[in-house]
């Protein structure tokens, strides 16, 4: 059973656990090193194999996250899966050669790195803080033991330290970084007509008979495409929690636990004279500074002057090394703690602290004001302490109930009554939608690929339980299924107009441009020219490849130009974003001026080279390290 689980985890929890595991390659599946389940495998690197288990596991998270990538929107039938699945197989060898290399250069994970990435996972968090017993459970709802899958972190942190060595320490030379601003920099002067697309569409007219042959050469895009409904079980920790009982009792003792959320602590207001220590300070440096602020001590304590007096003249003198001021309101934990046990050691408003040493210098507080630390009563908080109850009771409810749902709807593949009576659930049935999605549960990638996925559409088999937001799951099972229907020419005939309407308007326009630049790069005026071929005339200064705005396209167009000869303009043609047509001519090109590009972003600039460079160099390496291993695949096993 368990391993059946694992086989078919899936959801937030799957995806969280998945990104610990990841590098540039995708660790997908690194627990199968510890199943021992002897199928035939897909690939073998060196004596490692892939099993066909893993590469499915593979598989379904990637389709699952181009879907996500997509907002459900894309077609898996535009999908290549046989490209897709080289891909992915192609991923999986790379992770294995990945992890023999990394052992074999000794990278290694220490105990206390492996608990630190564990421990500042948000998913095994709660309220903030590690949870131990949340941490087990979600695991074991995913099918991982606490030892595969820290083995399996174990080894993606250490060659994630592979991937950093290289990627990392990639440098860039100045002059390699001089001319990349150089081009960044370089600006151009154009000319440019614009024709717009909307008189050549007005213009456009189709004929009956082109429409009619239109549609017969291409009745395969004019489909209903395929559609099913879907019946499903729905079990959310939110709706558990409406159902959930409180007594007063219940919730006065998960008041008292969490009493703390409700407290407000202790704050104080207080005031400094700070002699600071420099950053670069000398020896001798820091005795003088503690000199110097008992001096300043010793003057209030005698009752010379008193602290605010003493604050008002250094204010007044503003002498160097010296800073004064109102801190405000402090709360434990602000600020540093040698400075907030002296303010707290204070009694009484206006009692001043000796000289207190922090990494700034030397501080002479005074104590300005006390607020007491104050707990909200449980009637101020009862309704809030009401829903964390609930909330708190469900989610551990809903763990419980959501194993039971994945044991009994792989249990009877081919109904959901049985996890319907044991749960206490409604069936409950969609309308019929297409691998578009829709609305409520429809509009859920996961549940959309789900629909169609080969088990429920094919087989008849419950999906596995599908976690589409954090717990929250739905299990569903096809309740009828139609093929994609075609179309009738009076269904698609406004479709059909429109497409050969604007392949016209296309085609005509981009004759009508062609004819402008042909005679522009012949000697004609730019200005006339726009005028007989019904555009508009317009110049723009100062161009550069970043940072206009122009029409991407003009800019694009206008930077692949040559630059202008003996004053003749380089002349080329633009296709705009909303199908306008561009005649530009370059008059002017400028070279970038390097000494004059802003040091933040030099730096700025230098740095996101040398990412890209070190991508690329480790790219590089993982493409040499798999000549060093014997490495087999099996396409027909895919």
């Amino acid at each position: 059973m368990l391993q059946t689980i694992r086989d078919r985890a899936s959801g937030w929890v799957a995806y969280t656990i998945i990104g610990l595991l990841i590098i540039p390659f995708a660790l997908w599946g690194i627990n199968s090193y510890f199943d021992g389940s002897g199928v035939l495998n897909v690939a073998q690197v060196g004596d490692i194999e892939i099993s066909q288990q893993e590469f499915q596991r593979a598989y379904q998270q990637q389709r699952q996250r181009l879907q996500a990538m997509f907002g459900g929107n894309i077609d898996p039938a535009l999908l290549d899966e046989n490209r897709m699945k080289q891909e992915v197989l192609q991923q999986l060898v790379d992770e294995k050669v990945l992890l023999q290399v990394s052992k074999d250069a000794g990278l290694r994970v220490s105990d206390q790195y492996l608990r630190q990435a564990i421990v500042g996972t948000s998913a095994f968090q709660r309220d903030g803080t590690f949870d131990a017993e949340l941490y087990k459970r979600l695991l074991g709802a995913q099918g991982y033991s606490e030892l595969s899958f820290e083995e399996g972190l174990r080894n993606s942190l250490a060659t994630e330290q592979l991937r950093g060595g290289v990627a990392d320490s990639a440098l860039v030379t100045a002059k390699e970084l001089d001319q990349v601003i150089g081009l960044l920099t370089e600006q151009r002067n154009l000319r440019y007509v614009v024709l717009p697309f909307a008189p050549y569409l007005e213009k456009a007219s189709v004929e009956d008979s082109a429409i009619e042959a239109y549609f017969k050469e291409n009745q395969k895009r004019f489909m209903e495409p395929e559609r099913v409904r879907v019946s499903y079980l729905d079990l959310s920790a939110e709706r558990l929690a409406e159902s959930i009982k409180v007594s007063d009792e219940d919730l006065r003792s998960f008041y008292q636990e969490q009493i703390a959320q409700y407290s407000l602590p202790e704050q104080r207001s207080a005031s400094h004279i700070l002699v600071t220590i420099p950053a670069d300070h000398k020896p001798g440096d820091v005795d003088k500074a503690k000199a110097q602020a008992q001096e300043i001590y010793t003057t209030i304590n005698s009752g010379n002057k008193t602290f605010q007096q003493a604050l008002d003249e250094l204010k007044a003198a503003k002498p160097s090394g010296i800073e004064v001021g109102d801190l405000g309101t402090i709360t434990k934990g602000m600020l540093d703690p040698a400075f907030e046990t002296a303010l707290y050691a204070l009694k009484t408003v206006g009692d001043v602290s000796e000289p207190i040493q922090t990494p700034f210098g030397f501080h002479i507080i005074r104590l300005d004001g006390i607020t007491p630390e104050k707990t909200k009563s449980f009637d101020e908080v009862r309704e809030d302490v009401t829903k964390q109850y609930r909330a708190r009771q469900a989610e551990t409810r809903f763990y419980d109930l959501a194993q039971t749902l994945t044991d009994l709807s792989y249990e009877h593949p081919d109904s959901l009554e049985p996890a319907a009576q044991a749960l206490g659930l409604k069936i409950e049935e969609s309308p019929w939608f297409n691998r578009q999605g829709g609305e409520g549960v429809l509009a859920y990638p996961k549940v959309v690929t789900a629909a169609f996925s080969e088990d429920v559409l094919k087989r008849g088999q419950n999906s596995e339980p599908l976690e589409v937001e954090p717990n929250h799951v739905l299990v569903i099972r096809l309740a009828e299924h139609q093929d994609a229907q075609p179309r009738s020419l009076d269904a698609v005939r406004d479709d059909i107009v429109k497409q050969l309407r604007t392949q016209q308007a296309q085609q005509k326009i981009a004759e009508t441009a062609n004819t402008l630049r042909e005679k522009a790069i012949a000697g004609g005026d730019l200005q006339a020219l726009a005028g007989e071929f019904g555009g508009e005339l317009k110049t723009a200064e100062a161009v550069t490849r970043t940072g206009s705005k122009l029409d991407s396209a003009i800019v694009r167009e206008a930077f692949r130009l040559p630059k202008p000869v003996d004053g003749k303009p380089s002349i080329s043609v633009a296709t705009l974003g909303n199908g306008d047509r561009s005649v530009i001519a370059v008059t002017q090109a400028q070279p970038g001026k390097v000494e004059d590009y802003p040091a933040d972003q030099r730096q700025a600039l230098a740095q996101q080279m040398a990412q890209q460079r070190g991508l690329s160099q480790y790219e590089s390496l993982v493409e040499s390290l798999r000549q060093r291993f014997d490495i087999v695949t099996h396409g027909d096993r895919l």
